[in-house]
């Protein structure tokens, strides 16, 4: 099978886009030849398979041309690919199903979030299956789409025994936005013992990313939070270094199945989170609410360290075992190829 992917960024280095890297890498193992198409590019270093082009976001056009280029990339690599997967964006669909559908190309789309704009809904009238994490992912009810589980790298994600965790060190991990609802995760640390730090790894995107980290900071001076509270962007490797030393995971978000909160689950580190999208994924003692999360830290960490390592072992085999890399391209390249 020849793969065309339409993608948001190809960059190992990004923080938060960096993981689908390892995703065309795993692409290029099962696939004849693999083209990647994103928004912008940035560093990458993939087999002899792949070829990378980018619509030049990162070059500072105009959207106009960046469009244009699509089109133009449609055509010019007709002859190298016969399928197409849309990575998240389905403005793509709409914007590219006329010449695909000329060209009898079949074309799917992987949705793993909340918005229910009319770009996810015409896409699910011309694309022939959607994919998504979990029963949460895609939120219009539609016969084409298939739960697949996440595709989270369990080599890269593991526990290092060598690493002693921090049991005061909790940490979160994703884009400064509203619906992380980080704000709760503040108010859970005001709540605990002084001891206590948060690392936020994470960085606004929009205007109002933007507000809402001018009202984080605002909420660290009222509550004199400033020094037990650290946010930062990292790049992949230095995330995995923390997952492997954190004491917790926290978790508030309205979004879809967090693909960072499965990360934390195949580093062994705990997650407590209030989602109806994570909790299935936790033992009944790590589901919290907004009023019990303070609460529900502080007794795992005194529960023996032998209970402790079960929960956190059973977190990466659950991970591994429902969300391991390998056996989500495996099953992607079967659903289009059926």
């Amino acid at each position: 099978m020849k793969l065309f992917i339409i993608t948001q960024k190809v960059d190992r280095r990004d923080p938060i886009l960096g993981f689908f890297h390892r995703w065309v890498e795993e692409f290029a193992q099962t696939c004849d030849k693999v083209t990647v198409i994103g928004l912008s590019v940035g560093e990458y270093a993939l087999p002899s398979n792949v070829v990378v082009e980018t619509l030049g976001k990162d070059w500072g056009v105009s959207k106009i041309f960046q469009l244009c280029r699509f089109w133009w990339l449609q055509w010019k690599l007709r002859k190298e690919y016969d399928v197409v997967l849309v990575h998240m964006t389905p403005i793509w669909v709409v914007l590219g199903w006329k010449m695909w559908w000329l060209f009898r190309k079949p074309v799917y789309l992987w949705y793993e979030a909340r918005g229910t704009k009319w770009p996810l809904r015409f896409s699910l009238l011309v694309a022939r299956k959607v994919f998504s994490a979990s029963e949460y992912g895609m939120p219009l009810p539609t016969k084409k789409s298939i739960i697949v589980g996440h595709g989270i790298d369990t080599k890269r994600f593991c526990p290092d025994p060598s690493i002693e965790r921090d049991p005061t060190l909790l940490v979160t991990v994703g884009r400064i936005t509203r619906a992380k609802r980080l704000d709760v995760l503040l108010r859970t640390l005001h709540a605990l013992p002084p001891q206590y730090h948060l690392t936020v790894v994470g960085m606004p995107i929009t205007a109002d990313d933007s507000q809402v980290l001018s009202g984080l900071q605002e909420f660290l001076h009222n509550f004199d939070l400033h020094d037990r509270v650290t946010i930062s962007s990292l790049e992949q490797p230095a995330l995995v270094l923390l997952l492997q030393r954190a004491g917790m995971f926290l978790h508030a978000s309205e979004t879809s199945l967090d693909k960072a909160v499965l990360e934390a689950c195949a580093c062994e580190c705990p997650v407590v989170s209030l989602s109806s999208a994570v909790q299935p994924e936790l033992p009944e003692r790590l589901r919290v609410n907004d009023e019990n999360m303070a609460t529900k830290v502080e007794e795992f960490f005194v529960l023996p360290e032998e209970k402790q390592s079960e929960i956190c072992q059973q977190l990466r085999r659950n991970v591994t075992e429902k969300h391991g890399l390998p056996s989500l391209v495996r099953r992607l390249v079967g659903e289009m190829t059926r």
